[in-house]
């Protein structure tokens, strides 16, 4: 295998500068096997490039391909058929462009989601097609060091706010050395969520204000709010940042026993939703005497990561219970909103510290 660089974009008329790339690969040997590889890097995009080579490759791609034969070097406009061989559906294609960069070389532009290439790929693997890398080579054991730095470049395109990017930048970078300490062991729960949101579960009695309590902490309405217990059905999953943090409130049905089918459903989920979270924010009603309040439906609330807020400091507190807000008129919201980063990221690390972005598993 022969490894050159071409601007393939100038071919159909779309000038790139200087430097701007990609890798192509001829294949020479007439009998070699049919292989892919994906040319541009990883990552969102909007164009993604596909080369199919090897012995069959121009003939397994016309088997699929609607529009004129492409030729050397002159590229066409054309739909590719994505059904399975076997698939009795063969309306599915994709519009591509595609042009031969060799007798059994065919390079392909197409749409840049994952979805889309993934479709490509195994539309090619049916007839044999081997995804190999860039240079062809197998890919090396990795050290953690390296596993780590790959992890932060694959995630970094995907980093919700500057302050994720940045630590992803420094994991990159090599801010850690691959070691675990009670250190490294407490900042890997963050390492799961630079890119994956925090999941804070608002849940409590019905009426107790976790709607009003999700708009007011988002500053818009997104919920619907109404005196009439058992409003909220479904759960409504919002996505915001915190100091930099990506965190994913969701709104849950409110516990309470009821007879309406329809609204035992919503309760149902509202516990699975408590079980997946990083912390449940149990929103209590201090006009509601203790005695008849729902409790937590955690299977070891000692154990859970729980923070009881009370609401509707406007019309009644609590001394029980710390922390106090008042949906309707805000007060609280920010001493709130402290409480859960605090929980769900307590020792935030400095610029240039280590976060590990892989298992303690991976690392032996």
């Amino acid at each position: 295998m022969k490894v050159v660089m071409k601007n393939a974009w100038t071919a159909i008329g779309i000038p790139f500068s200087a430097g701007q790339c990609i890798l192509l690969c001829v294949i020479n040997n007439e009998n070699s096997p049919l292989e892919m590889m994906r040319l541009t890097p990883a990552g969102r995009g909007a164009v993604a490039v596909i080369l199919l080579a090897g012995q069959d490759a121009l003939r397994v791609f016309l088997k699929h391909w609607q529009g004129k034969t492409p030729v050397r070097q002159r590229p066409v406009f054309g739909r590719l058929q994505l059904s399975a061989l076997n698939s009795e559906d063969k309306d599915l294609y994709e519009e591509a462009v595609a042009h031969l960069t060799q007798e059994n070389a065919v390079e392909l532009h197409v749409h840049g989601g994952e979805q889309v290439l993934t479709a490509v790929e195994t539309l090619f693997s049916q007839y044999g097609a081997v995804p190999v890398n860039r240079l062809n080579k197998p890919v090396p054991p990795l050290t953690p060091q390296a596993l780590q730095r790959e992890t932060a470049l694959r995630l970094l395109p995907f980093a919700p706010t500057e302050r994720t990017a940045q630590i992803l930048l420094d994991q990159y970078h090599g801010a850690w050395d691959g070691t675990w300490n009670p250190k490294t062991e407490e900042r890997a729960f963050l390492g799961k969520h630079l890119v994956e949101p925090f999941r804070a579960v608002l849940a409590g009695a019905s009426n107790a204000g976790k709607s009003s309590l999700l708009n007011a902490v988002l500053g818009f309405q997104r919920c619907l709010v109404h005196s009439e217990p058992g409003t909220t059905r479904d759960t409504v999953c919002v996505h915001t940042a915190i100091e930099g943090f990506p965190v994913a409130f969701v709104d849950t049905a409110g516990f309470r026993e009821t007879a309406d089918d329809l609204e035992r459903l919503g309760i149902e989920r509202s516990r699975q939703s408590c079980r997946q979270a990083d912390l449940i924010v149990w929103v209590v009603d201090p006009t509601v005497p203790e005695s008849m309040r729902p409790v937590c439906p955690v299977s070891n609330p000692a154990e859970s990561n729980i923070l009881i807020c009370c609401n509707k400091k406007d019309l009644a507190v609590d001394p029980k219970i710390d922390l106090a807000v008042s949906a309707l008129t805000g007060e609280g919201i920010e001493t709130l909103l402290n409480a859960v980063i605090r929980r769900l990221v307590p020792h935030p690390p400095s610029p240039g510290e280590a976060v590990p972005l892989i298992s303690d598993e991976q690392c032996r």
